[in-house]
């Protein structure tokens, strides 16, 4: 969920690396790759992907035509600031990046073996992104596309490109020259290579969200989250003892395959999200619910409806007993008390911070300090407790069906998921509850990014592909100093701490005068110095 769109906005870099051409210059891009890679990134990170339903079918993770064209159109006059931006033409940018592959048509086939897909502005139309395969230039710019980008946008022939004067020296040096070539080398090695450009971006998101983290609370000791961050729960890998694993189908796997088709034919969001969640179930527990999916069928014959195009559809008494049956699974799995939480123990310091800020109303400051504590977690554990927390939503609410006869929905949600998502021997109960309410009540936000941390993110990595030293002075929480700056910056403090603390005992109204001449002589004797300045002539009056 965070890994591949966040990355990829992070590599938002096309508008930032390119030459801004002067009157009457050539525009010449620094890294054609990067246009066509910014400009996939955006599009998978603004375009609205959702489960839609076309002539009578559901389909999962799906965008309109008509939105992608609106989204490459902002993308192309805002960031890339090309001029002659029509639909006609985005139209042609949206087919090259369907016939490549980037996205697939959804719900609709040609006519004939040779006919290809054609990509169509239309709310209609649905399409669905593939994400392992990763177009060329080569492949991306053919037919009418294939004088680039900024041309075909800028109204420039090929013809006319050749003709144009040629620029002053010193542009033709900082496009040209060997200082690009490493720029484009560095581009290369941090977009492209699936290790050292992986770690990379890692390590800067891991610092920066830190950092934007250290701005908005107080964390004693980082050496847990650190570790957390580092050393992430990897997924369980089931073995196949097959030379071919591809061509086995275990039983489990073909359960697993039926529910998930049993899914997609169900308008009801409530179970939707549910079954979202058995990827994260064991074996025999899918099983077991896929083997009682034909019985609630058989259970009410005379509810079961068919549509027009004789789909089956489970009446409401079925439908509502299957729902108990998949949440009866979830609790029993989630119940389990030696199951560790999705939000580990490490981070034990974040979560008091943020419940302090829920505690005192400052919500916002909240919501921002619980996003980047998510972005903290590891991927699975963040993907597993996105899906958890949506159903947890929507199952809370009191229209949906109902849980438990002697409680309500939302105390029944909290009961059965409360300790997989949070438990901690430093919490007490009721601040954990605050903080899962809180969550589940902000389950569409959470999960976000801050603004600005992308552009941070962003940023760094500019200055990390250009070479150039970053300034993080901003953002910086500890300044070496010399030993005797640190040890007059210690007293100092000290002693206005220590004067805070006089000046509230003798100007304390609700207590004694016998008490405050034991306190006073307390005071005294651990810090006369400080006593004396704070009395002056008249301190041996005061004891």
């Amino acid at each position: 969920m965070s890994s591949i769109k966040e990355r990829a906005a992070a590599l938002n870099l096309a508008e930032k690396l390119s030459v801004v051409p002067a009157s009457g210059q050539v525009f010449k891009p620094v890294h054609k790759c990067l246009q066509w890679r910014s400009l996939i990134t955006y599009l998978k990170s603004t375009v609205t992907i959702k489960r839609r339903r076309v002539h009578m079918k559901s389909h999962n993770d799906c965008f309109l035509g008509s939105e992608a064209v609106d989204v490459v159109v902002e993308h192309l006059k805002i960031s890339m600031k090309f001029e002659d931006v029509t639909r006609p033409k985005v139209l042609c940018v949206c087919q090259a990046l369907l016939d490549c592959n980037v996205f697939e048509a959804v719900g609709a086939k040609p006519m004939g073996k040779d006919q290809k897909q054609v990509f169509q502005d239309s709310k209609n139309s649905l399409y669905r992104f593939i994400e392992v395969h990763i177009p060329s230039v080569d492949e991306l710019e053919r037919g009418v596309l294939a004088v680039g980008l900024q041309a075909f946008f800028c109204n420039i022939a090929s013809k006319k490109l050749e003709e144009q004067t040629i620029p002053p020296p010193s542009h033709v040096e900082m496009l040209d020259g060997p200082d690009t070539e490493s720029l484009e080398a560095s581009v290369d090695s941090l977009s492209f290579s699936p290790s050292k450009g992986k770690t990379v971006i890692d390590e800067v998101w891991q610092e920066l969200t830190l950092l934007r983290l250290l701005n908005l609370v107080e964390i004693p000791v980082l050496d847990g989250i650190l570790q957390c961050s580092l050393n992430p729960v990897s997924p369980q890998k089931t073995q196949l003892p097959h030379s071919h694993p591809d061509l086995i189908h275990s039983s489990n796997h073909l359960d697993r395959k039926v529910l998930k088709a049993f899914r997609d034919s169900q308008e009801d969001e409530w179970l939707f999200a549910a079954m979202d969640c058995l990827d994260f179930l064991s074996d025999q527990s899918v099983v077991d619910l896929s083997r009682a999916l034909p019985h609630c069928f058989s259970e009410d014959p005379s509810g079961i409806q068919k549509s027009c195009y004789e789909q089956p559809l489970l009446s409401s008494r079925s439908l509502n007993n299957y729902k108990l049956l998949v949440y009866g699974a979830l609790a029993k799995h989630y119940s389990h008390t030696d199951r560790a939480p999705l939000m580990p123990q490490q981070m034990t310091d974040i979560y008091k911070a943020v419940i302090d800020l829920l505690v005192t109303a400052k919500l916002g400051t909240a919501l921002e300090a619980l996003q980047l504590c998510l972005k903290l977690l590891p991927s699975r554990n963040r993907e597993e407790l996105r899906r958890l927390l949506t159903f947890m939503a929507l199952a809370a609410e009191p229209q949906a069906i109902k849980l438990d006869t002697e409680m309500e929905n939302r105390l029944a949600v909290k009961k059965s998921f409360s300790r997989a998502i949070l438990h901690s021997k430093n919490l007490p109960k009721e601040k954990e509850d605050l903080m899962v309410v809180f969550m589940i009540s902000n389950i569409h936000d959470i999960f976000k990014i801050p603004g600005a941390l992308h552009k941070q993110v962003s940023d760094k990595l500019v200055h990390l592909v250009q070479g150039k030293q970053v300034d993080e002075t901003d953002s910086t929480f500890c300044l070496q100093v010399s030993k005797r700056t640190y040890v007059d910056s210690t007293k100092t403090t000290t002693n206005d701490e220590l004067w805070k603390l006089l000046d509230n005992i003798h100007c304390n109204i609700k207590i004694s005068s016998k008490e405050k001449k034991r306190l006073l002589g307390q005071f005294y004797q651990a810090h006369p110095e400080v006593f004396n300045q704070y009395f002056g002539d008249s301190a041996v009056t005061i004891l």
